[in-house]
């Protein structure tokens, strides 16, 4: 066989295997990349009514209350959100590492949304989720990810103001090193000021 007829037979296979691979994509996307389900989250299980979605209808009335008083403190602190996050309340573990949610608190999922889960529902924590929202929106989401963490999560958690007793001890000096940067800065500069910042600043 000449090297081009073994050319256009290895180009008819690839041809083949993308051809029956392409309708298994989008579920093989859905099973792998978690995070990605919150594009879709009634297929997964939960209930929406606007940007705010459960597991539980019952505690649909709580959860909107909980993002409509989150929006208006982020507002109030800082800068007005645009539009409501997409937010996914989750009333099990089991819902919440359905969209990828781990060990933590709560969870962002890039600038599409966020998922939280039991024992999270509270305004500061729902708070801290907003703000790196907010963060996407006024730095755009490769600006978030190239900040350094004592301002995405300095940010976060000094302006969320959680009690002492549910601050993170990794959380501490991130938050002692924002609050020091924004008493220079002053919390109306917060913004252009972190444009000059880089992932890298000590």
């Amino acid at each position: 066989m000449s090297p081009g007829a073994r050319r256009r037979g290895l180009l008819w296979r690839v041809l083949l295997c993308g051809f029956i691979a392409a309708p298994l994509l989008p579920a093989t996307l859905w099973y792998c990349a978690k995070p990605l389900r919150i594009l879709a989250p009634q297929a997964d299980g939960v209930i929406c009514r606007a940007a705010v979605c459960v597991e539980d209808p019952a505690q649909m009335r709580r959860a909107q209350r909980l993002q409509r008083e989150a929006m208006a403190a982020v507002d109030h602190k800082l800068v007005a959100i645009k539009s409501p996050p997409l937010t996914i309340f989750c009333s099990t573990r089991k819902c919440y590492r359905s969209f990828g949610g781990g060990a933590e608190r709560g969870a962002t999922l890039f600038d599409l949304g966020v998922i939280l889960p039991p024992g999270s529902w509270v305004p500061y924590i729902v708070e801290h989720e907003y703000i790196h929202m907010l963060q996407a929106q006024e730095l755009g989401l490769m600006g978030r990810c190239l900040r350094p963490d004592w301002y995405i999560e300095g940010m976060a958690f000094s302006v969320s103001d959680p009690p002492a007793w549910d601050l993170p001890a990794y959380a501490r000096p991130l938050v002692a090193r924002y609050v020091a940067w924004e008493r220079r800065t002053g919390r109306e500069n917060v913004w252009r000021e972190a444009r000059r910042l880089n992932r890298f600043d000590p």
